[in-house]
C-alpha cells in the first residue's frame, strides 16, 4: 500500500494504520485514482508489526479516555469531492460576498466578480496593487482589507466596475484578521492583539483601543462581545467591548491547537484550530505535534462562562508552515470549515454536541497539470520538520484560504490554483452577515488618557499626540524629531511642542540622524534621506523598493545603512554617493519573518550590526569598512523571539531574552559560545521588551503588553531595576538623552521624562 503521510526527517518507521477500509473517491478520475491517498495510514518511525500497531492503539484510546473531556468526532482523510467548476481568473487568498457581487484577494489585487449567474463567476471589476492583502468584509459598498505589513485599506466599491481607494490606515502592526460591526473595525494584528478602529467616516479613520489578547489572527463580533483567535496560545478570548474605548477581557476558552478563524450565532461559538496540540514540542516525537487541526464547539450563551460542547478533530497529522490559516463560516444547519491543504469540510452542526460530517472537497493536482506546486518538505530553519496527509511527489493540494456561499453554490480560493466552484443543493446555503451589533458598541471615554500615565510617578512628565502613531524619535541639536506613521514626520523643540509638519506619502515608521542628514523609513515610499537644519527638512533624495522599508540605521562612519524592507529581510544599502543611494546587498533568512525592530538598535563598536528573523537566524556584519564585511552568524543567541531584541552597549551586543539579557563580543571568525549567562534584576521583577543602552542605562520597551523598564547596566553583570511601569500604548525603541527618556508610544503618542 502506498504511503500518503510524509513525515520529514525521521529515521524510524512506525506504520499506524488507523482503518484499513479503502477510499472510495467520489469525484476523482479513475485514470488518476492510484496516485490518491488509499487510506489513512500514519507514519511514525519503528519497526512494524501487528501486534504493535494494536498495542499503540489501545494505549491511545486508553490515555483519550483517562481524560474527561468533550464528544469528539474524528474525520478521516478520505471521500473527497472535487469543485464542479473553477471561475478561471487565478489564485486567491480571501473571498467575500455582498449580494450579487464576489471580492477576492489575489496577491496584491482585488477582484470584483458577478454572481448573477451563480454557476459561472465572471470578473467585472479589479484595483491593482493594493498591498499584501490577507481578509476582507465589505459593508456598505466598502471593503475593509487587512494587508500585514501594509496596514488596512478601505475601498470604495460602489461602483463595481471600478473601485477606487478610499483610506489607508497604518494598524498597529501586522493587520490579518479583520471584523466590522457598526461603525467600528476589529483588526487582529497577531501579536499585538485586535485593535479597535473607527469606521464612520471611511476616508478617515480613528484609532479607539487595543486590546491586548495574545497572537490574535482572526476575531469576530457578536452581541457586544469580540472573540479573537490566539494563534500560538491556542485559545479564543472573549472581550467585552460594548464600549470599544474600554474593552476587557472576561474570558477565554483552550483550543486542541493554533487559533485562527471563528464564528458565533446564537450564542454557539464555532473556532478553527491547526498545527499542534497545546505543548507540542517541536518534534516530530511528540504526538501532540501535528495533531492538532479540527475544530471547537462552545456554548457562549453566557460569555463569562464558556462551556465546551463537542470537537472535531482530524485524525492525521498535518503542519505544512505557510499557509498557516484555518477558518470556518456558517448557515445553520451547516458549518464550512476551511483548512488550507486539508481542503473544505461541511458538517451538520444542527446539534452543537454531535456534529456530523457530510462532505470533504479537497483540490488535487498531478505533476504536469497547471497548478501543481510540489510540496517543500524540507524544514531549513531545523526546528519544524513537516508531516502531510499526501505524498507531495504524486499529487499536490491547493491550499483553501478563502471561502463564501449562495443557496446551491460555494466558492473557495485554491492559493496556487484558482477561484472554485462547488455546486450542491443540499449542504450549501447562502452565508449571511449577522445581527449588526450598532446598537450596543457606543465608545465612551479614552483609551489613551493622559491622566493614566501620573500615578508612575514620572519626572517632568511631557507628551505629545499627534493623529498618527509615533513610531520612533530622536533628539539632535536642540530638536525633536519624530516618525508619526500617517502624520509623517513632525518637528518638536525639547518641551514636545509642535514646531513643523512634514507630510509623507508612506507611513513614517523610524528616523535616523547622522551630522547634518536624517534618513527616515518611510514604509511604501521607501528610505528618504533629508537635509537638516533646526526645524527645516530639504529632500535630498530617496531609495525605493518594492518591499516596504520599517527601519533604518546608518553607520557612524556614514557610508552605508542597513534597513529592514518588508516582511522577510534587510537590505545594506551605499549612502555615501551625495545624490544616489544603491542597494549593495539583500540579507535572507531561511525561515519565519522579520516582525518588528529585530534590527540591531545602534552599532557594536561603531561598526558592527545584527538583524533577526523570528525563525532563528541572526546576521552580523560589520560595516566600519570600504565594504561590507560578513560575520559569522550567532546561532543560538536569539533574544525572545516576540517581547526580545539587539541593542549595542560599548563593545557588546546586548540581547534581551528570558526576562533579562545576556551581552557578547561580535567574532569575527569562529563559532559562538551559546551557554551564555542571563542577566537578570536580583530579587527585582523579570523584564522584556526591544533595549536601547547610552552610558549606563538601559531602557527596554515592550510595544506588545505595554511595559518599560529603565534599568542601571553600570556593572553589566549585575543589573539594577530604576523604575518599570506599563502603558495603554505600544512603546517602541526608546531614545536615551543627556538626563531624560522618550518613549514613542504609538497612538499614545511620544513620552518623555527624567531619569
Amino acid at each position: 500500500m502506498k504511503n500518503p503521510f510524509i513525515p520529514i526527517g525521521i529515521n524510524l518507521v512506525v506504520v499506524l494504520t488507523l482503518f484499513s477500509q479503502p477510499i472510495g473517491l467520489l469525484a476523482a478520475d479513475p485514470a488518476k485514482r492510484e496516485n490518491m491517498p488509499a487510506s489513512p495510514v500514519l507514519f511514525i518511525f519503528l519497526p512494524c508489526f501487528p501486534w504493535a500497531t494494536f498495542l499503540f492503539c489501545f494505549l491511545f484510546a486508553s490515555v483519550a479516555m483517562a481524560k474527561d473531556g468533550p464528544n469528539t468526532v474524528s474525520i478521516r482523510f478520505e471521500n473527497e469531492l472535487h469543485p464542479t467548476a473553477d471561475a478561471g481568473i487565478g489564485p486567491g487568498m480571501d473571498v467575500a460576498r455582498d449580494g450579487k457581487h464576489l471580492f477576492m484577494l489575489q496577491g496584491r489585487n482585488l477582484a470584483i466578480l458577478s454572481v448573477k449567474d451563480p454557476g459561472k463567476p465572471e470578473l467585472v471589476g479589479k484595483l491593482k496593487n493594493v498591498g499584501n492583502l490577507r481578509q476582507i468584509v465589505v459593508r456598505d459598498d466598502v471593503a475593509y482589507i487587512t494587508a500585514r505589513a501594509d496596514g488596512l485599506f478601505v475601498i470604495d466599491v460602489s461602483d463595481r466596475t471600478a473601485p477606487k481607494l478610499l483610506s489607508h490606515y497604518d494598524t498597529t502592526e501586522f493587520a490579518t484578521g479583520i471584523a466590522v460591526q457598526g461603525r467600528f473595525a476589529f483588526v487582529a494584528q497577531r501579536w499585538f492583539g485586535v485593535e479597535i478602529i473607527d469606521i464612520s467616516n471611511p476616508a478617515k479613520l480613528r484609532h479607539v483601543s487595543v486590546v491586548r489578547v495574545g497572537e490574535a489572527q482572526s476575531c469576530v463580533v457578536s452581541d457586544g462581545y469580540l472573540y479573537a483567535g490566539a494563534w500560538e496560545e491556542c485559545r479564543v478570548a472573549i472581550c467585552d467591548v460594548r464600549n470599544p474605548a474600554k474593552p476587557r477581557q472576561v474570558a477565554e476558552v483552550e483550543l486542541n491547537g493554533r487559533g485562527d478563524g471563528l464564528c458565533v450565532e446564537n450564542g454557539i461559538l464555532y473556532a478553527a484550530y491547526g498545527h499542534h496540540q497545546p505543548g507540542a514540542e517541536l518534534s516530530l516525537d511528540d504526538p501532540r505535534y501535528g495533531n492538532g487541526n479540527g475544530m471547537d464547539i462552545f456554548d457562549v450563551s453566557d460569555p463569562a462562562q464558556p462551556k465546551q460542547l463537542s470537537r472535531v478533530q482530524f485524525a492525521w497529522r498535518y503542519y505544512g508552515g505557510w499557509p498557516d490559516t484555518w477558518r470556518v463560516k456558517l448557515s445553520f444547519p451547516y458549518a464550512y470549515l476551511y483548512h488550507t491543504h486539508n481542503g473544505v469540510f461541511i458538517l451538520d452542526v444542527s446539534n452543537p454536541k454531535q456534529p456530523k460530517e457530510l462532505a470533504q472537497i479537497r483540490i488535487p493536482r498531478f505533476p504536469g497539470e497547471k497548478g501543481f506546486r510540489k510540496f517543500k518538505t524540507e524544514d531549513k530553519s531545523g526546528t519544524r520538520p513537516k508531516v502531510i496527509p499526501f505524498d507531495p511527489e504524486k499529487v499536490s493540494y491547493s491550499p483553501v484560504c478563502g471561502l463564501e456561499t449562495v443557496d446551491g453554490h460555494m466558492y473557495f480560493t485554491g492559493l496556487d490554483t484558482d477561484l472554485h466552484v462547488f455546486k450542491n443543493n443540499e449542504f450549501v446555503r447562502a452565508i449571511e452577515d449577522g445581527d449588526d451589533d450598532a446598537g450596543k458598541l457606543k465608545a465612551r471615554g479614552d483609551f489613551h488618557d493622559f491622566k493614566a500615565l501620573e500615578p508612575f510617578g514620572l519626572k517632568n512628565l511631557s507628551a505629545y499626540r499627534p493623529g498618527g502613531q509615533v513610531y520612533a524619535a530622536v533628539a539632535h541639536d536642540g530638536y525633536v524629531y519624530a516618525a508619526c506613521g500617517s502624520a509623517g514626520i513632525h518637528v518638536l523643540d525639547e518641551e514636545l511642542g509642535l514646531l513643523k509638519q512634514y507630510p509623507t506619502a508612506g507611513f513614517a515608521m523610524d528616523v535616523w540622524v547622522l551630522g547634518k542628514k536624517l534618513y527616515a523609513a518611510q514604509g511604501a515610499e521607501g528610505l528618504v534621506c533629508y537635509e537638516v537644519d533646526g526645524p527645516e527638512l530639504k529632500r535630498v533624495n530617496s531609495y525605493e523598493t518594492n518591499r516596504a522599508i520599517r527601519q533604518v540605521r546608518v553607520a557612524p562612519n556614514g557610508r552605508y545603512a542597513v534597513v529592514h524592507a518588508g516582511g522577510g529581510g534587510y537590505e545594506i544599502l551605499d549612502v555615501s554617493g551625495g545624490n544616489e543611494i544603491k542597494r549593495t546587498k539583500q540579507v535572507i533568512g531561511w525561515g519565519g519573518l522579520v516582525y518588528y525592530r529585530q534590527l540591531c538598535n545602534g552599532f557594536i563598536d561603531e561598526r558592527y550590526i545584527c538583524g533577526t528573523w523570528c525563525a532563528g537566524r541572526t546576521f552580523m556584519s560589520d560595516l566600519g569598512g570600504d565594504e561590507p564585511a560578513e560575520l559569522p552568524d550567532p546561532l543560538g543567541l536569539l533574544p525572545d523571539m516576540k517581547e526580545g531584541g539587539y541593542a549595542a552597549s560599548g563593545k557588546y551586543a546586548l540581547v534581551t531574552r528570558d526576562g533579562g539579557y545576556s551581552f557578547y563580543q561580535p567574532l569575527r571568525e569562529g563559532e559562538y559560545d551559546f551557554d551564555l549567562p542571563v542577566h537578570r534584576i536580583p530579587d527585582g521583577p523579570a523584564f522584556r521588551g526591544k533595549p536601547t543602552v547610552r552610558g549606563n542605562i538601559l531602557v527596554a520597551c515592550n510595544r506588545i503588553d505595554g511595559a518599560v523598564t529603565v534599568v542601571d547596566i553600570t556593572d553589566l553583570k549585575a543589573p539594577k531595576l530604576v523604575r518599570q511601569f506599563k502603558i495603554s500604548g505600544n512603546p517602541d525603541l526608546a531614545f536615551i538623552g543627556d538626563g531624560y527618556v522618550m518613549i514613542p508610544a504609538g497612538r499614545q503618542g511620544l513620552i518623555k521624562f527624567d531619569l
